[in-house]
């Protein structure tokens, strides 16, 4: 196994590595524990039904930002540690083109003891810290578990010895706790086969099942336009969909819990349609998800699909409204 170091001296470089990769910041989603990514959506991002937004998020700016100040607090708090920061001209992309795994590393490090390292750093809000960092039994700081695995991944593509999760917390004062994240040969062994697997799935068009709250992003803008046909919808599954989806908008109006998950079911419902503006079940029930095309006036002008049922002549739910 040979491990590229590819010089990425620009954002417009990075990006175009990390393309043709799972990056070790997503490999998380193929064990199902990443935060945001999920199998379907790294599926669409890969095969090009998505881009990666090349503009900064709010977050991710935040974090370029405050990135050169926790590697000062690294360097002062542990100068027994020979520090690398990767960035700039000198900044390195790891690849495992076998397989196609790659990682960007924070910091490299070196310690007398235990050898070479590597530490990811995340700026991360006080109270996200407090709610998704400190475990509620023990207090202790304990990383979202595709954080770990992305120290994990990126130790392997390094080569190094130890990895660890550095979150720079901000408030009146910089909190840095450095956590030592293990590197268990199985959990690799995992994610280089879920890897593998992966591309596999791209190179046979094995679609993944998508997460339809997570991915109802991705699903509304693949199939924002009808194109005005109509389809036959079979299956158990549409029928169990419209027999959930009736009493959840019958009881919006009392809470908001039941119209975010009536929008996953019409985001399912969206996805079996495809671009279709409507389809039919056996007993004629009629399902249409149309286009609604909304004019910009204080907000940008705007496409959705729209879902609404009529029922047929067998025993259906009543007329479903809007989505």
């Amino acid at each position: 196994m040979a491990i590229e170091r590819i010089p990425v001296p620009n954002r417009e470089t990075w990006l175009a590595m990390r393309q043709n990769d799972v990056t070790a910041s997503v490999v998380g989603a193929l064990l199902g524990v990443h935060e945001y990514q999920t199998p379907y959506g790294l599926y669409a991002l890969k095969t090009g039904l998505t881009t990666e937004d090349p503009e900064e998020s709010p977050a991710m700016r935040r974090g370029r930002l405050f990135e050169p100040v926790a590697v000062q607090v690294i360097r002062e708090e542990h100068p027994e540690w020979e520090i690398k920061h990767n960035t700039g001209e000198d900044a390195v992309y790891l690849r495992d083109s076998s397989i196609n795994l790659g990682a960007t590393v924070d910091v490299f490090a070196k310690c007398r003891e235990r050898g070479p390292g590597v530490i990811q750093i995340k700026s991360v809000q006080k109270d996200a810290f407090a709610r998704n960092w400190i475990d509620p039994e023990t207090r202790e700081v304990t990383p979202p578990l595709w954080i770990v695995l992305q120290a994990i991944a990126e130790a392997h593509l390094a080569g190094a010895k130890w990895a660890a999760v550095a979150p720079l917390v901000v408030n009146y004062g910089v909190d840095l706790p450095i956590v030592h994240v293990p590197i268990h040969d199985a959990v690799i062994a995992r994610m280089r086969g879920l890897t593998k697997a992966f591309w596999a799935a791209i190179e046979n068009d094995d679609v993944p099942l998508p997460d339809f709250d997570k991915d109802a992003a991705i699903i509304h803008r693949l199939f924002a336009q009808d194109d005005g046909t109509t389809v036959q919808l079979a299956g158990d599954r549409i029928v169990q969909l419209l027999a959930e989806r009736v009493p959840l908008k019958a009881a919006e109006a009392a809470g908001e819990a039941a119209a975010k998950r009536r929008r996953v079911l019409d985001t399912e419902i969206i996805q079996m349609l495809g671009d279709a503006a409507s389809g039919v079940l056996p007993d004629g029930t009629v399902v249409t998800a149309k286009t609604t095309h909304r004019k910009g006036y204080e907000v940008r002008p705007s496409s959705f699909r729209t879902v609404r049922v009529k029922p047929g002549s067998g025993e259906q739910p009543g007329v479903i409204e809007e989505f």
